[in-house]
């Protein structure tokens, strides 16, 4: 027992040795075949060793010098692999010495075909094979099978003699050699396939183990969706629940600022707006965000005047600058003027009014500036870059890629001071990438912050005669019949006042159902339709109008007015058959515009 427990610690440090080697072949099925190699010229070491010694002794010098070559030959093999880590051509040297063995044995030593030959024949075979392949496995395998079948050719007598006779040898010794021989053969099919078979398992294990993992994955990704699902459910419903007190609040401001408030009553109402509209700023940046966020953005093009887009947004910031005594400053180019560009007016919008809301907040003295310049012009199309600048706190150098990242600030002084979800600049990069342009930032704390972008748009020469028809178009308004189908009486309230500043008095049904028993008994030029009513909600009733007859009724144009706004409400507004939308709160101008441009695409009906 003893003496097989030192054999066992013998072979740990040979062991460790051809680990050693063979693990620096990252293929599996490589360190095998160098594990295999190394074992073999290993044990060739002692077992030609003991060879040496016998035929040293036994006076047979012809066999000591064939056998010693081999010695140095394994020797040789070792260093090679070892220095040079070139185990294919240590085979290949291998191949080669079991090939001059069979032709040597066949026309020197044996001069016969024997069991030893034979097994020289089946090794060079094998391992010619399982080490390189099957090209060099037939190249190995025929220059080692040639020899027997020349020798079986030119043999003329029954025992394969050539000449005087084999060179005989001692039984023992011989006996030997050819156990030795079969027993390497047997190891070297059993060692390789078992690596083999083993690897194979693994490898079912692993793909086992990668199903296993891509179902957990589906199953992952499957309640992520729900998960987003629903928060999309969630938001939709707080949006709407959001913005219906919100519509309340500013519609009511607006109505109360254009009926000649007193100077104290005026200033109050300001207030109340402005905290509104900040609020709902807030709630739209987080659903604009989770929008974003889910892919379901995209941009519009449409055509519109730059250049009153640019005045509107400076226009609706200057009473905010003016109460922080700012100097808001506007330079537009004037290859911008009289040029209507394709493009998503509500979303470049959305990033000028956070770029320069944020200008003016983090601003306490001197100026904010807002200039736009044409970096290239051809016959149709114009490239302008946008630069928004202040001489606010600055922003410092190692926080200036945060910035962009969403719920994140300058720094957590900068949201107690000034407030914000720190949303826009996240927003705005991802809306300027949708134009394929970069927001690009220059800051310097405590002296200013620059942000300049690109935008390339299609154009096209504005009509002049545009301005006159807007104010024929603004007299006509106060002539339209406008039904209004609403629910919520502070809506209507709310409606009711924006519409009455155009001399419009509108019909107000409280569902659907009635809208429709409105329509039966008169005409009406436009329709704003809530969506979600009693009875009848906005869609149902929408599709049964479009049924309706004469066509004259069933083409009346139809605004939907909703505080849901999300992707799925206006898909099915546009299914249903409604014209247009417009989100609750809404901009009284938003709304003179959209009856304005469907007054203007249908003639007015006849009263």
């Amino acid at each position: 027992m003893s003496n097989l427990y030192t054999m066992i610690n013998l072979s740990q440090p040979i062991e460790n040795f051809i680990a050693k080697l063979a693990k620096t072949e990252p293929d599996p099925i490589n360190r095998a075949r160098v594990k295999m190699l190394l074992y073999i010229i290993t044990i060739y070491l002692p077992y030609t060793a003991l060879l040496i010694v016998t035929y040293y002794f036994g006076g047979e010098t012809l066999h000591l010098t064939r056998v010693s070559i081999v010695f140095a030959t394994c020797l040789l093999l070792l260093f090679i692999i070892y220095y040079f880590q070139s185990w294919k051509l240590a085979s290949h040297i291998v191949l080669v010495s079991l090939t001059l063995a069979v032709w040597t044995n066949i026309s020197i030593y044996v001069r016969d075909i024997n069991v030893e030959t034979l097994q020289f024949i089946w090794f060079a075979s094998a391992l010619s094979f399982y080490m390189h392949g099957l090209k060099w496995g037939w190249f190995y395998s025929a220059i080692n099978v040639i020899p027997v079948l020349a020798f079986t050719a030119l043999n003329r007598t029954n025992y394969f003699y050539l000449g005087d006779g084999p060179y005989e040898v001692s039984q023992v010794i011989y006996l030997f050699v050819t156990a030795y021989n079969f027993v390497c053969i047997i190891y070297m099919h059993y060692y390789f396939f078992k690596v083999f078979t083993r690897n194979f398992i693994n490898l079912t294990h692993t793909k086992n183990e990668l199903n296993e993992l891509n179902e957990k994955l589906n199953t992952t990704l499957s309640n992520l969706k729900k998960v987003s699902n629903a928060r999309m459910d969630f938001l939709s419903t707080m949006s709407h629940e959001l913005r219906t007190p919100l519509n309340g609040v500013i519609g009511i401001s607006n109505a109360l600022l254009h009926h000649n408030p007193r100077e104290d009553q005026e200033e109050n109402l300001a207030v109340l707006k402005f905290s509104a509209e900040n609020l709902l700023s807030l709630v739209n940046d987080i659903l604009d965000f989770n929008k974003f966020d889910s892919d379901k953005v995209e941009l519009e093009n449409i055509p519109f005047d730059l250049t009153v887009l640019i005045n509107n947004n400076y226009s609706s910031l200057k009473l905010k600058a003016k109460e922080k005594m700012l100097d808001l400053k506007l330079s537009i180019a004037d290859d911008i003027e009289h040029k209507l560009v394709t493009g998503d007016p509500t979303r470049l919008t959305q990033v000028l009014l956070n770029l320069l809301n944020n200008a003016i907040k983090f601003t306490e003295n001197g100026s904010v500036s807002l200039h736009t310049q044409t970096i290239k012009l051809t016959e149709n199309q114009i490239t302008i870059r946008f630069t928004i600048e202040d001489t606010g706190i600055g922003i410092e150098q190692n926080r200036q890629k945060d910035i962009f990242e969403p719920f994140i600030q300058a720094s957590t002084s900068t949201n107690r001071n000034y407030g914000g979800t720190g949303l826009g600049l996240p927003i705005v990069k991802k809306v300027l990438a949708m134009y394929n342009s970069q927001l690009k930032l220059t800051s310097t704390p405590n002296v200013g912050t620059k942000f300049c972008f690109d935008i390339a748009f299609h154009y096209q020469k504005a009509d002049t005669a545009t301005s006159h028809k807007s104010i024929n178009i603004k007299q006509e308004l106060a002539h339209l019949r406008v039904l209004v189908a609403e629910d919520n009486p502070v809506n209507i309230l709310v409606i009711k006042k924006t519409l009455q500043q155009w001399n419009i008095e509108p019909i107000i049904a409280e569902n659907g159902l009635i809208a429709l028993q409105k329509l039966e008994e008169e005409d009406f030029d436009i329709v704003l339709m809530d969506i979600y009513m009693p009875e009848m909600d906005g869609y149902e009733a929408t599709i049964m109008i479009r049924k309706m007859l004469p066509p004259v009724k069933a083409t009346v144009p139809i605004i939907a007015m909703t505080a849901s706004v999300n992707d799925s409400v206006v898909e099915k507004v546009k299914q249903s058959g409604m014209n247009d939308y417009l989100s609750k709160p809404f901009d009284p101008n938003h709304l003179f515009q959209k009856l304005k441009g469907l007054c203007i695409e249908v003639p007015l009906s006849k009263n």
